[in-house]
């Protein structure tokens, strides 16, 4: 087969791998944001709720505000708003629709399969690439967080071309190149916080060894981390101190829980990624005894997978939450097809086919209570949305916010597991309407509120002037 003819087979796979990839994250997409990780969701649809008619206001509309703990929008220590900014866009055109959200997570994370593939391609080879992006495109992890309202998408898909940015530097100098491997790095880090750890890896990729590059290594370095530092030191400074979200799941949550969720990021790991990160492993042993001293791009996915180890022992061991995980995935795929392309041909054929049919089946078994969600909530938003003013504030009776997002109003949430010290809260806080979440507070909480406010709604207590 001619070159050319080699060129369109290999195009004819990647594109069925993206189609695979798409359709996969097509599941639930008309699905309101109340499946998996809602409250994270709606987080990040209600910034662009907020937006909505302040789109030319800047630098304001891009400081982060959701709907919950005040009477109006709260500002929030929360990371950059590339998501929200285009949604509040969207919905400014096309109207309010839960879709868009959607669509336009799967479009980010087309760009990051695309992006593995052609990190693979120009680091390792075609054929590693195309195992890489097949690997990315159907991990349970990757393909439900691939359709999420939720920064990972995002992040994903500046942190790959941030690093073939780098890579495309590398081979052809110039400051125009440099610049935008520098913007693109700023926007990975500014996405998602933790995507600083492919920082060390992009100078690796860029810069090793230094001889002659040092110079070029300080600029690419203060331009890649110029923006991020400005913009999380605005928020910081600007959010209450019960906003500060990034610092204080950090100094909380990271540094202050002795807690360590051992069997939940084991767990994690097996549902969310699976066989590929032995083969991840076996990826890596490969390069170590392949004098990957010598070679800056295998020097740089050694070391990508140790800033992952070290990632997963101070983060993931201290958050149970899965989607931490996703910053891993990219390094996964990636090794993972290095090392199916370092075996013979036909058994690694097998092998991979097998590890991608076993993930494939996992969407159907382990992921399916991922998609479900409560109608309850969207009963109980839409009444609040056509009965009450839009000025109403509400306190919901749990910690899930998702209400206030969907009935586009404020409030605030009574967050203590104990139904006595809820009760007491509600009597300091100022609200019109009390909304008693599906499935929170005991039955005694429940008929205190009976006997005390009036039922106007599903669910929903006037509340105004009896506290």
């Amino acid at each position: 087969m001619g070159l050319g003819g080699m060129g369109q087979r290999v195009k004819g796979i990647l594109v069925f791998i993206l189609v695979v990839g798409v359709i996969l994250r097509l599941q639930g997409v008309e699905n309101p944001y109340l499946d998996d990780q809602g409250w994270r969701q709606a987080d990040t649809a209600s910034m662009a709720l907020n937006m909505l008619g302040h789109l030319g206001d800047f630098p304001d509309v891009l400081f982060p505000t959701l709907n919950y703990d005040g009477s109006g929008p709260q500002p929030v220590e929360l990371e950059f708003p590339f998501l929200p900014y285009l949604l509040a866009w969207t919905w400014t055109i096309f109207g309010w629709y839960d879709l868009w959200g959607r669509l336009w997570a799967i479009s980010f994370s087309v760009l990051t399969m695309i992006g593995v593939y052609q990190f693979g391609k120009l680091t390792f080879s075609i054929r590693a690439g195309l195992w890489a992006v097949a690997f990315y495109a159907v991990i349970p992890l990757t393909t439900y967080y691939g359709r999420t309202v939720m920064p990972e998408p995002v992040a994903q898909a500046f942190s790959i071309w941030a690093l073939i940015a780098v890579i495309h530097w590398r081979k052809e100098p110039s400051f125009i190149r440099l610049l935008g491997a520098s913007l693109l790095m700023s926007g990975a880090i500014l996405a998602k916080l933790p995507q600083l750890m492919i920082f060390p890896v992009a100078l690796l990729l860029g810069f090793y060894p230094l001889q002659g590059r040092i110079g070029k290594m300080l600029t690419y370095s203060v331009l890649s981390l110029f923006l991020p530092m400005i913009y999380y030191s605005w928020v910081h400074m600007g959010a209450a101190g019960s906003s500060q979200f990034v610092s204080g799941i950090f100094s909380y949550q990271i540094m202050g829980d002795q807690n360590n969720y051992v069997q939940d990021l084991l767990m994690n790991l097996k549902r969310g990624l699976g066989f590929p990160t032995l083969l991840a492993l076996m990826g890596m042993i490969i390069m170590i005894r392949e004098e990957s001293l010598k070679n800056e791009v295998h020097l740089a996915m050694i070391l990508w997978a140790v800033v992952c180890c070290f990632y997963l022992g101070v983060i993931c061991l201290k958050i149970p939450l899965d989607y931490y995980l996703v910053p891993i995935a990219l390094p996964i795929a990636l090794l993972a097809g290095f090392a199916l392309d370092k075996g013979e041909q036909t058994p690694t054929i097998g092998v991979g086919v097998l590890i991608l049919s076993l993930l494939l089946t996992s969407q159907y078994t382990n992921d399916r209570p991922k998609y479900l969600w409560d109608e309850q909530v969207l009963t109980q938003a839409k009444w609040i949305r056509e009965y009450t003013q839009k000025e109403s504030v509400l306190i919901l009776s749990g910690s899930p916010p998702m209400t206030l997002y969907y009935a586009q109003r404020y409030g605030y949430r009574l967050i203590s597991s104990d139904d006595v010290q809820a009760w007491l809260d509600l009597h300091t806080l100022s609200g019109d309407y009390l909304v008693v979440l599906p499935h929170s507070r005991g039955e005694e909480f429940r008929k205190r509120i009976e006997a005390s406010f009036p039922q106007v709604g599903p669910g929903v207590y006037k509340i105004q002037d009896k506290i």
